[in-house]
């Protein structure tokens, strides 16, 4: 009669399997865990990369033409193509009226139609590899503005791609 051995594989060959058992599964572990958090550091690189909204790129390009901070608000309707966006004068100096009152006027209303049409030339002529980024940018087709000093409404201007811009003038020292 045959009688099994005792001790199996490790008597026969005299290598143990339990430390290459242990190593395997701790190399499986360690590779498991390796690609779990590759696999999150390239989910959190795709989100830091993608391009910033519409509207984000609107505020940031009045930003650069006009100065930092002064963009108010900004409104974009995708289904209508047209921005609507509030930004602090960058040029209008009241405390300069009372030198020469007539001149004044007439260089303020010079800045202020200029500074709306900085501001609306960039939206509607975007930069190209801005465009590339983000085509909704390209759809827009009418930029409306408001532009303010110290809260007060100075002048509102719009403008359309293909068309001279519109400028109104509110505030009563500019009339």
């Amino acid at each position: 009669m045959a009688r099994a051995r005792v001790g199996g594989l490790s008597r026969k060959t005299g290598i143990n399997p339990v430390p290459i058992i242990i190593f395997v599964l701790v190399a499986a572990l360690v590779g498991a865990g390796l690609f779990a958090w590759d696999y999150s550091w390239r989910k959190k690189q795709e989100e830091a990369t993608k391009p910033p909204a519409p509207d984000v790129i609107v505020r940031s390009l009045i930003e650069n033409i006009i100065g930092k901070d002064t963009v108010k608000g900004v409104k974009l309707d995708t289904a209508t193509g047209t921005v609507n966006a509030t930004f602090e004068s960058a040029t209008f100096k009241p405390e300069e009226a009372q030198k020469d009152p007539q001149k004044w006027v007439q260089n303020s209303r010079e800045f202020l139609t200029a500074e709306a049409q900085l501001a609306s030339d960039i939206i509607l002529n975007v930069p190209q590899p801005i465009l590339a980024q983000v085509p909704a940018m390209g759809d827009i087709k009418t930029v409306a503005l408001t532009i303010v000093y110290q809260e007060a409404t100075l002048a509102t201007a719009v403008a359309e791609r293909g068309k001279e811009i519109q400028v109104t003038f509110v505030d009563s020292r500019l009339k």
